[in-house]
């Protein structure tokens, strides 16, 4: 099967503007769900990242749902990274109520 182009930004838009990872994971969780691509392999291609960044991505929507709905509160694009994918990552080992805390520290600062 061929692989499809995928317009996409991953974590810069312009002078000061970041993507929310979270919307960007629901962004290319659709796609895959809506047959665009087969695997994600293919989506990874379409990308032009590595399969193993499209997993990190996609592994966000395994965070607290309350958790998931804050960081989506702020929008997309957002102004810093605040809420980088990267920081965002080691949350997964945590129950929903660190996650919580974490996320509200990581905002608020």
């Amino acid at each position: 099967m061929p692989v499809t182009p995928f317009n996409h930004n991953l974590i810069k838009i312009g002078k000061r503007q970041y993507r929310n990872p979270i919307y960007l994971a629901r962004e290319w969780r659709r796609v895959l769900d809506d047959g665009k691509f087969a695997s994600l392999s293919e989506l990874s291609r379409g990308l032009k990242v590595s399969r193993a960044r499209v997993t990190q991505i996609l592994n966000l929507l395994k965070l607290a749902p309350e958790v998931i709905e804050r960081i989506s509160s702020l929008g997309d694009p957002i102004t810093s990274q605040i809420i980088a994918e990267k920081r965002l990552r080691p949350l997964l080992a945590l129950n929903a109520e660190q996650q919580k805390a974490r996320v509200q520290g990581m905002i608020s600062k």
